[in-house]
């Protein structure tokens, strides 16, 4: 049985529609932000579901190629023992471009991993942390990766389940990425889409086929999540679990962490600014839904 039937999800994209064209999403059940993306709660007579709307695509060639891909890093991500949340990707076919959601059962409040170890110490949170830094040590290879990130694990009861996978991490074996991610750029003001297709892309996924790469992306993300506090006594849990040599220290987690926050928060200002010129002197609506300005904490 899927999980939302086709004119459900009709309906759904109506309402977003609407709401990109005024600009106001309150009739949206909105779970969450991305730096691109944005995860939306779907009610329905029989369930409750999260819809991650990826950006349109160019045409509907590129977005059956990437839910191909999608199905693909689910079962390669599986085969790696990650306990993957079932996951549709329909695509409808709009004026905007080619829509692919992906859909997946609502999980129960407070599993997802930054609620789950908020108000833990430390210690508490080790033997959680531990068995991520488990997943990523035995799935992370040149040609495929998880986004390792605390926010895209959830822990119902004794199962360690894994959200993110609307954008596959996946590689060549000349180390050429499968997923377009210039499809999803196009969300960008074209100079920053220049810059970051050209300059910084690569280097962001780099970081994820890398095991040092994630243990510095997973640690320094506790401090965007509000756990700072529990960031210094788990590094050495990620040095051991990894088995990270040279190891990482302190300094070298919130240096990584600063830059990416600050490249994150330069695109979040440009596609602020770009808006603003749309409102203002194009006297068009905006085609996306922005984040409001998130608080990185430090």
């Amino acid at each position: 049985m899927r999980l939302a039937s086709t004119p459900e999800i009709e309906a759904f994209e109506e309402r977003f529609e609407e709401a990109v064209r005024t600009g106001h999403a309150e009739d949206l059940d909105i779970i969450g932000y991305g730096e691109v993306t944005i995860g939306v709660k779907l009610s329905t007579p029989h369930g409750d579901f999260a819809c991650k709307r990826l950006v349109p695509f160019s045409s509907g060639e590129a977005a059956e190629d990437a839910a191909r891909l999608i199905a693909s890093y689910v079962e390669q991500l599986q085969r790696c023992g990650i306990d993957v949340v079932t996951t549709e990707t329909p695509i409808l076919a709009r004026p905007s471009g080619h829509v692919l959601y992906c859909i997946q059962p609502l999980l129960e409040p407070g599993t997802l991993g930054p609620d789950f170890l908020r108000g833990k110490t430390a210690e508490q949170a080790a033997p959680h942390v531990s068995r991520i830094f488990g997943h990523i040590r035995t799935s992370v290879t040149p040609s495929l990766a998880p986004d390792g990130q605390l926010s895209n694990w959830a822990f119902e009861g004794d199962r360690l389940r894994y959200l993110d996978v609307g954008t596959p991490f996946l590689r060549d074996e000349q180390g050429n990425d499968l997923f377009d991610f210039s499809q999803q750029t196009r969300a960008l003001p074209a100079p920053v889409r220049a810059i970051v297709d050209r300059f910084l892309i690569e280097g962001i996924l780099d970081n994820y086929f890398s095991i040092r790469g994630q243990a510095l992306d997973f640690l320094g993300n506790l401090i965007k999540e509000g756990l700072g506090e529990i960031l210094p006594p788990l590094i050495p849990v990620a040095n051991r679990e990894l088995a990270l040599e040279p190891e990482v220290n302190e300094k070298e987690v919130r240096a990584h962490y600063r830059s990416d926050a600050q490249t994150y928060a330069f695109i979040q200002a440009a596609r602020r600014a770009d808006r603003w010129v749309y409102r203002n002197i194009l006297r068009k609506p905006y085609p996306y839904l922005l984040p409001p300005r998130i608080e990185r904490f430090g």
